[in-house]
């Protein structure tokens, strides 16, 4: 595992074409008040804006990588980017134009574009998860609309449709994520604060024995193991959601770890995951005010 030193490099935000339909947050209308999103790391709460900045400054990152992949009719629009400074005024498009890209390179250049990465990451996660034992990052995420069985059945219904797109759009760490079959995801991505890509795939029937505890205080869960090619257990989910009294719903976000990752890498994903499920969040909402 390589620690990411300076994930929040900044490099060139890419336009691409044919954008996707986004997700603005919903507003307060007649039909009920506006979304309100809040994640909480370390015990401290975070306002939407400032998981934004993360995301815009990952958007950027991930551009940057890609940049010499791209087709040359869209190098100049590429680099009149170049020296953007991350900036949350542009985040909504900007995440939409990165997942367009991913999903117009396909899946076999990203596999290429991963390779080396892969060839890395995949021994030594096998490795790193030999001595059996985990650690794990921890997020929240609140939202003032919705329920906790809502989204989790939205979610569930992205995962079923091999809806990639809502996959690839929740952050810009995620590379390819695929469903091939109910309930499985194949998922390429940079986790917590590596600077390499790794490959697993989760089957969210597979929950014997994952590593992180059951909150009963949480009823709706989705939870499954991580593994490699060879079948090896490398990490694991358990994701646990509760209905708020006052509307809305709240959610405890966990991922498991091998123990010998650096500490670094650990709290980095936290990050990652408030991006993730604040994006998926407001990708629910959105529907249920539609």
């Amino acid at each position: 595992m390589i620690s990411r030193r300076r994930f929040m490099t900044t490099a060139a935000v890419v336009t691409a074409t044919g954008a996707l339909a986004s997700w603005p947050l919903p507003e307060a209308d007649a039909a009920g008040p506006a979304l309100e999103l809040t994640a909480c790391i370390d015990g401290s709460t975070l306002d939407r804006a400032t998981v934004l900045r993360w995301e815009a400054a990952r958007i950027q990152v991930a551009s940057q990588r890609l940049r010499n992949w791209l087709p040359g009719a869209l190098l100049a629009e590429f680099d009149a980017f170049l020296d953007a400074a991350p900036s949350i005024a542009t985040v909504d498009q900007d995440r939409e134009r990165l997942a367009d890209l991913k999903m117009g390179l396909g899946e076999d250049r990203i596999r290429e574009i991963l390779a080396v990465d892969l060839a890395v990451t995949g021994p030594a996660s096998h490795l790193a998860a030999a001595t059996g034992s985990w650690a794990v990052s921890r997020a929240e995420v609140t939202s003032t609309l919705g329920t906790a069985q809502g989204f989790v059945t939205w979610f569930n219904s992205r995962i079923n449709a091999d809806d990639k797109h809502a996959m690839l759009v929740a952050c810009p760490d995620h590379y390819l994520i695929r469903t091939p079959g109910p309930g499985v995801q194949e998922v390429i991505e940079v986790t917590g604060g590596a600077v390499l890509g790794a490959r697993f795939v989760i089957d969210y029937a597979d929950t014997a024995g994952v590593p992180i505890a059951v909150d009963p205080a949480f009823p709706v869960r989705a939870a499954g193991w991580a593994r490699d090619d060879c079948g090896t257990e490398i990490g694991a989910v358990r994701h646990q959601f509760q209905d708020n009294p006052r509307g809305g719903f709240r959610a405890k976000l966990a991922v498991a770890f091998p123990a010998v990752v650096p500490p670094e890498m650990i709290s980095t994903h936290q990050w990652h995951l408030a991006c993730e499920f604040s994006n998926w969040v407001t990708g629910y909402a959105a529907s249920i005010r539609n």
